[in-house]
Order: C-alpha cells, then sequence, then structure tokens
C-alpha cells in the first residue's frame, strides 16, 4: 500500500516515522522548507515519549508523483480543501481518504472525494513541533493510538486494510460510530486545547490549579449537553467518555467527582502544549473556529448554551490577534470564573 501523510507537522511526523520504520511505504508531504529538507537530510527525529531518530521520505508538494492507495490528511483545517485539490490527481477510484485532523474535517473532504471512499479518525497521544525535523511525543509511548472508522461506519475489508497500516504506529481501534469519535475528541480539544490556549498553559497548569478545574467541569458539561441534544453516542478515546453520567453534574459533590476524572483522564498529558496554543507562539492563526467554535455553532443549533465555550473563542481570538498579550493570558481565568 503506497500512503501519503499530507501536512508532515508534530504528528504527522511522528505517525508516518513510526509507519515507515515498520516497513510501509510512506511518503510525508509539506511545504515547510527547512522541515522537509531536514528530514530528507537527517530523517525524522522523535523526542520525548519515544527517543530515535528514523530515515523518512520527506517531499514538497510539487514532487507528488504516482497514485496512492491512502492518503491520511493532517494538514491544518484551513490547508484541507487545497491539498486535497492537489493529492486529487494522485489518487484512483480505490484510494481512501482519511482525515485526522480535530473538529469535523469529513464534511470538508467529502466535497472532493465519494463518501465511499471517506474515513476519519481520532487521534490519542499529544505531539508538539520543536523545529525543523523535530518532533516531540508530548505523552507516554503507550498513548500512541488511533481511533477511526469509515464515514457510514461500514468495517469493510479496506477498512481492516488500512488498520493494519496504522497499527505499525499503535494500537487501534474501530468504531461504527464516527460521529461519536469525532464528538468525543471536539469535546477533548474544546476543553483542555481550547481553555489551555485561552490561559497560555500546559495541561498540568490547569490541572494544579482548582479554580480552573472548575471550568474544565462546566466546559465539558456543556459539550456534554449538545452531544446529548443531538442524539449522538460518544465513543471511548484515551479514557475519555463525554456522556452526562461521566461529566455531568447538579450539585458540588458531583462537580467533584467529575473534577476527579478529567484529573484522572488528563494526568498522562501533564505536559501537552496544545497545537493552537503554538501556533499562536508562533505568530500563526489558529484553530479556534473549528473547534470551540464548532462546539458553539452546533449548540446554538439545538437550543443549549455554552458561554464557556464562547469565552473561550473570544479570548483564543483575542490572544491571536494580539489584542491581548500572550505573556499575561493566565489573567483569563478570572472571566471565566465570572461565568460559572
Amino acid at each position: 500500500m503506497r500512503i501519503a501523510v499530507v501536512g508532515a507537522g508534530a504528528m504527522g511526523t511522528i505517525i508516518g516515522s513510526l509507519m515507515t520504520e515498520r516497513g510501509c511505504e510512506v511518503e510525508l508531504i509539506d511545504s515547510y522548507k527547512d522541515h522537509v529538507e531536514a528530514l530528507q537530510e537527517h530523517g525524522a527525529k522523535i523526542i520525548g515519549g519515544i527517543e530515535k531518530t528514523i530515515p523518512v521520505k520527506a517531499i514538497f508538494p510539487h514532487q507528488v508523483s504516482g497514485i496512492y492507495d491512502l492518503i491520511i490528511s493532517i494538514t491544518k483545517h484551513s490547508g484541507i480543501i487545497e491539498s486535497l485539490e492537489n493529492i486529487k490527481p494522485y489518487t484512483n477510484k480505490d484510494t481512501v481518504v482519511l482525515t485526522l485532523q480535530n473538529g469535523m474535517p469529513e464534511e470538508k473532504s467529502k466535497q472532493l472525494f465519494p463518501e465511499e471512499n471517506l474515513m476519519g479518525g481520532g487521534m490519542e497521544f499529544s505531539g508538539t513541533f520543536i523545529g525543523p525535523g523535530v518532533s516531540k511525543l508530548a505523552s507516554a509511548e503507550d498513548t500512541l493510538g488511533i481511533s477511526f472508522g469509515s464515514y457510514h461506519g461500514n468495517i469493510t475489508e479496506k477498512v481492516m486494510e488500512v488498520k493494519s497500516m496504522l497499527e505499525n504506529a499503535g494500537h487501534v481501534e474501530i468504531t461504527d460510530n464516527l460521529r461519536g469519535v469525532r464528538w468525543t475528541k471536539l469535546t477533548d480539544n474544546s476543553t483542555f486545547s481550547g481553555f489551555q490556549t485561552a490561559l497560555g498553559c500546559t495541561v498540568g497548569e490547569i490541572l494544579d490549579n482548582d479554580e480552573a478545574m472548575d471550568c474544565i467541569a462546566h466546559i465539558g458539561m456543556e459539550c456534554a449537553s449538545v452531544i446529548e441534544a443531538q442524539g449522538v453516542e460518544p465513543v471511548e478515546l484515551f479514557g475519555l467518555l463525554p456522556n452526562p453520567e461521566r461529566v455531568c453534574f447538579s450539585n458540588d459533590e458531583e462537580k467533584e467527582k467529575v473534577k476527579a476524572y478529567w484529573k484522572e483522564v488528563y494526568s498522562p498529558y501533564r505536559s501537552q502544549i496544545a497545537s493552537m496554543l503554538q501556533d499562536i507562539r508562533n505568530g500563526k492563526k489558529c484553530e479556534i473556529d473549528n473547534i470551540n467554535g464548532e462546539t458553539v455553532r452546533i449548540a446554538e443549533k439545538v437550543g443549549v448554551e455554552t458561554p464557556l465555550n464562547k469565552k473561550i473563542v473570544e479570548m483564543v481570538t483575542k490572544l491571536q490577534d494580539k489584542e491581548v498579550d500572550l505573556a499575561t493570558a493566565w489573567n483569563n481565568l478570572d472571566e471565566f470564573k465570572k461565568l460559572i
């Protein structure tokens, strides 16, 4: 199977290099010149949860050739359409497109490819881009995993073939409920990634602050309420299952149990730095509109109030647009406390 990883940032580099190491035919495709050249010359250096350097094949988009059997798309949301348009001439009627971005990327990929060719999923580990050629696995090696499924939920021979490829990078779970996977992952990103970005901190700093954890409990309950209102059954990922039984509460005693649950799930990710926060630190636009913004949009359609998710969108946008100094972002906690 000939595989293209489109978008070789931290997550794409980790997945692609580990698959390469196990004998898969993988090409890492990216437009960041220094990064691609570093990968070509020195291989992919992975630090953190694992420490190794793996020789890889990395190319620029204009160097793409031949036909791919599997496209693994991990670009930013803003680049999904363009990147898939560019790769489409190098696919055929049997090529599978697997979107592993956060949010709801299949709604974009189905504009270009038949739904029966689409798969999607969520990555369970955390990655940080350190610099050209260097990516950090910001969680333990045993977190390396992907849950994925076909667009319509059918577990086909092709799904099993893709699973066998992905298992070269870590443990893999197949789901017949891709929408449930997506909403669990969106809850993950809307809570710790979104809130972490709004405060300019790590996961660990949130876990160690009781007032911040109060906010996490309320953000998570907002997400669970949106999921329940749609009639979606969330799928458990890395211990997170955002259903009412796990993350909703009606009094302080129940809230403390919910906070303990969030702490248990996220303790392995203490050093994680959200990709949105990494983008803002690097002067780039982040994906807040496709993370908490998506939660807010769906909430409005189903009649659920999400004041903390709205505040995250507001504060992250201000940080992104430099209306608020990232160095003082932790002070934004006061704005969230007012809402609970």
